[in-house]
This record gives structure tokens, C-alpha cells and sequence, in this order.
């Protein structure tokens, strides 16, 4: 697999994280260097419901953004499972702080087609491919191809999503 790439941040706000019932908050940086396809990145630092790995994982984002910024957190880490106001007050504080992130670069295609019943939309997408009458979809992760009939299609394309995986945080 390749190295992550480092870029240099700039780090920009902190708000709470509102997808899918989890509790934590939505770190976004601005990029800081010339030869990046993104204005900004954004991450999750996921802080509870309960102690879990993704909340531990979580807080020790915070903490090393904190730590960049030079600004001091409470020493038990059992203090910041669920409580996400403290979160962003103290994140708030770390606003402006240049960090180092170490990032993936990540994609997910989807292949969309449009029919006369309606648009069916394929995720993860490997390859498409032209079979006589029909297109084979084959998924990332292996499973069943998905057989699309050119009959009765209208319009097809294929969508990428293009984002940056953040790996580490370190100070800059």
C-alpha cells in the first residue's frame, strides 16, 4: 500500500457530529500548501455514546490537536466519553493551530442508471463492462456482479466521490 500523504493544515472549527445517532464532533482543516485537490479536509472524532475503540480513537484526535495547539484537557480520558460541548470549547480554543495531517486518498464510484421503471443506483463500484445486451457491475469486495439490461435504459453514468482519509494529526 502507498504512504500516506503528509499536508500541511491549518485547523478551522470543530461542530457537533449529527450522523447516523452518533455523538462526537466534525474536525475540519483548511489545507496549507500548493499541489493539493482539496480546500479543506474534514474528519470525525467520534466520542461516545459509550468507551468503545471508535470513541478512544476519537478522543485521541482531540487530544492531539489540543496538544499542537498547546492547550491543556483533562488528564482522565474516561471524562471525555459522551461530553462533546467540552469537546468544542476546547477545540474552539485550538482554532488557527497549523498540524500535519497524514492522509489516503479515497474514492467510491457508483454506476447510475436510469430505466423506464425508475434509476437504480450501484455502490462501490470495481468495473463495468459491456456484455452483448447488458452492463456486468462488479462490486469492490467480490460478491454478485449486477446485471443491467440495456433494453429499457435511458441514460447511464458513472459518479465518483473523491476524499481524503485522515490517517494522523501531528503538530505542524
Amino acid at each position: 500500500m502507498a504512504r500516506p500523504r503528509q499536508i500541511d493544515c491549518i485547523f478551522e472549527a470543530a461542530r457537533p457530529l449529527t450522523d447516523d445517532g452518533r455523538i462526537g464532533v466534525r474536525l475540519e482543516f483548511r489545507v496549507n500548501q500548493l499541489r493539493v485537490d482539496a480546500d479543506t479536509i474534514e474528519d470525525k472524532a467520534e466520542l461516545g455514546p459509550d468507551l468503545s475503540i471508535s470513541a478512544v480513537d476519537g478522543i485521541g484526535k482531540v487530544m492531539r490537536i489540543l496538544r499542537a495547539a498547546r492547550i491543556s484537557a483533562p488528564r482522565e480520558l474516561l471524562d471525555w466519553v459522551g461530553e462533546v460541548d467540552m469537546a468544542i470549547a476546547l477545540l474552539t480554543r485550538a482554532r488557527g493551530t497549523r498540524v500535519k495531517l497524514a492522509v489516503r486518498a479515497r474514492s467510491d464510484i457508483s454506476f447510475v442508471a436510469w430505466t423506464e421503471a425508475g434509476v437504480e443506483t450501484v455502490k462501490n463500484v470495481a468495473d463495468v463492462r459491456e456484455l452483448g445486451n447488458a452492463y456486468v457491475i462488479e462490486r469492490q469486495g467480490g460478491g454478485f456482479p449486477v446485471l443491467v439490461p440495456r433494453d429499457g435504459l435511458v441514460r447511464h453514468s458513472t459518479e465518483a466521490e473523491r476524499w481524503y482519509e485522515v490517517l494522523d494529526i501531528r503538530p505542524a
